[in-house]
């Protein structure tokens, strides 16, 4: 190949690269954060793309009543987790949810449902406002809790500054 015709290789790759990114942005998984949702009794916290009341709500997300001191957890049941509740069901033990770090009020438990809108299995449970869990949680971005001799780590860091303001609508007043 002539240097002509290795120049003019790599100028048609440079424009066609340059062509593809003015037709097609950036991935809008990049504007993923942790983002508030404020509702007239209470507060919603998820992952999402824009700061808009939308069903881009993303895994886990969590809802309390506005200074109820109560937060409710919701995020999508992998496999490994679906696993380890059926063999708990199976042998007559209860999915208790062990936050870690623990905290004063001990353990909860675990419901799994599943949509069939969107083919989706889900976990919830209920969590203090105060745990020290979620307290972990607002610094790292990463929530750990125990199911039976499992562990299960959700983690997402974009937006962490904005878990601080959903705990403070969540908290019982003091």
């Amino acid at each position: 190949m002539s240097g002509l015709a290795r120049v003019s290789s790599a100028a048609i790759y440079g424009l066609c690269a340059a062509s593809a990114a003015a037709w097609f942005p950036a991935s809008a998984a990049d504007d993923r954060r942790w983002r508030v949702f404020e509702q007239d009794d209470g507060a919603l916290l998820s992952p999402s793309r824009t700061d808009e009341a939308t069903d881009d709500i993303g895994s886990p997300s969590f809802r309390c009543k506005a200074r109820s001191g109560t937060i409710a957890v919701t995020g999508n049941a992998g496999q490994e987790l679906r696993n380890v509740v059926a063999d708990l069901l199976r042998s007559n033990g209860y999915p208790q949810v062990e936050m870690v770090p623990a905290g004063r009020y001990g353990q909860t438990l675990l419901s799994v449902s599943y949509s069939e809108a969107g083919s989706v299995r889900e976990y919830s449970f209920e969590m203090q406002a105060d745990a020290p869990a979620f307290d972990a949680f607002k610094r790292t971005g990463r929530l750990t809790f125990k199911i039976g001799n499992t562990t299960i780590r959700e983690e997402f860091k974009p937006g962490l500054e904005t878990i601080a303001k959903f705990q403070s609508i969540c908290a019982h007043p003091k």
